[in-house]
């Protein structure tokens, strides 16, 4: 029997974060020192340089694959005993210029064993690491623009058990004036949640979370332009903060939540056309992660290509729904089923993400492991957020999640500053 191939098998990934934005500023440089414009570009081209890693390729698909590479002036590294046909699956690690990677697509294109499919997901990355805004639409016709300076999802928790702020935002009230203030200082969504999914939190009905949100969504729309999201898991208080006037869902299951296996949170999203915040998570940390290659278990994937596959999984929930991809923003999960050094690992590889051609979210705000770096307790963690939310921005992500809005503010005004150069 034929094996049928997905390009999402592959699971592509970003391995180097430096690559891609250089070439333009490259171009730049030699300008400078006299170059004409136009060998300027074909030199330029040369700085446009990605890491790849796709994964579960069989024997006969790495080793066409790294002669593809090798035959265009690339690299391509695969386990030696490849050529051998063992193991009978294997990861390989690209190095290229964009260029370089487009030769490679056209000639893999004429190849069997899945590797058009890898083609085309090869081709789709570049395009995603290259893209730089999003027009997401907002039920009720409005449009949320994300793009390369990074907005501020300002955190409100109407809940009185929440790791950071809890109880201080409980009455509907006090959290409009709340949401008021975030917005006065920069905040562009605001992210409504009724139920705290700290380590250790005892779940509550959803009654109970509805009655919390419901009637802070209604204020904050009846007197606010604000884009709001509804932080919840489950359908039917999804359900109902929409029809409140939520414009997002933010997710913390990425439309995998165990307890949804019809998936209705992604039925009801593509019912009204919202954009989900899919975020990554586990039942529980995982050390070691998923094998690279089947039976191989010294060669073991990062949470890089973890979260990737996770996505992946999302993005295939959603489209099955009837929610456009497009509709999708990538949240890391920082802090959510990784070890302390998974959190910052990830943070640190976002920019591998890009390859998913969506915008990315991180949510450190004065998250734990921000207390086990510094020995900061929770309201002192306000330096460690500015530096993660400055990373996550550096790295190219659309949107940081927190508490303090002020400071981000300040802190994506210099970044925004770096970025130019």
């Amino acid at each position: 029997m034929t094996k049928t191939y997905n390009a999402d098998d592959f699971n592509l990934v970003r391995l180097a974060d430096k690559g891609g934005a250089s070439a333009p500023k490259l171009a730049q440089e030699l300008a400078k020192v006299g170059v004409g414009e136009y060998a300027a570009q074909l030199m330029a081209a040369k700085g446009d340089f990605y890491a790849l890693r796709a994964e579960h390729l069989s024997a006969p698909a790495a080793n066409i694959l790294k002669q593809e590479c090798l035959s265009k002036g690339a690299e391509c590294a695969v386990n030696p005993q490849t050529i051998l046909g063992q193991p009978a699956y294997a990861a390989a690690v690209m190095l290229a210029t964009s260029r370089q990677y487009r030769l490679i697509a056209a000639g893999l294109k004429r190849q069997q064993f899945g590797l058009p499919q890898l083609a085309a997901e090869i081709e789709r990355a570049l395009a995603g690491i290259a893209r730089q805004s999003w027009q997401m639409p907002l039920p009720g016709g409005d449009m949320l623009f994300l793009g390369a300076d990074t907005a501020i999802m300002g955190i409100l928790n109407v809940t009185p058990d929440s790791f950071s702020d809890g109880g201080s935002y409980a009455d509907a009230a006090q959290a409009v004036s709340h949401a008021r203030q975030m917005l006065a200082d920069g905040a562009l969504i605001i992210d409504v949640g009724g139920e705290s999914t700290r380590p250790g939190h005892q779940q509550i009905s959803e009654d109970e979370e509805i009655a919390r949100i419901i009637p802070v969504i209604k204020q904050l729309r009846a007197e606010t332009d604000a884009v709001i999201s509804v932080d919840t898991y489950k359908p039917r208080v999804a359900r109902a903060a929409l029809t409140a006037g939520a414009q997002i869902l933010n997710d913390i299951w990425g439309l995998q939540y165990p307890g949804d296996p019809q998936h209705e949170m992604a039925s009801l999203a593509a019912a009204y056309n919202c954009p989900v915040i899919v975020m990554h998570n586990r039942e529980q940390a995982v050390a070691g992660e998923r094998q690279l290659a089947a039976g191989d278990s010294e060669h073991l994937s990062d949470i890089l290509g973890d979260a990737a596959a996770f996505f992946r999984r999302s993005r295939a929930i959603a489209v099955s729904a009837g929610l456009a991809e497009t509709q999708l923003i990538y949240d890391i999960g920082f802090g959510f089923g990784k070890t302390p050094e998974q959190n910052i690992e990830l943070l640190a590889k976002l920019a591998g993400l890009r390859v998913l051609g969506q915008p990315l979210l991180a949510a450190t705000s004065r998250k734990s492991t921000l207390g086990l770096l510094t020995g900061r307790e929770v309201h002192e963690r306000e330096f460690a957020t500015a530096a993660t939310s400055a990373a996550a921005a550096l790295a190219g992500a659309a949107l940081v999640r927190v508490h303090d809005v002020a400071a981000t503010r300040d802190v994506l005004a210099v970044c925004r500053a770096l970025a130019q150069y």
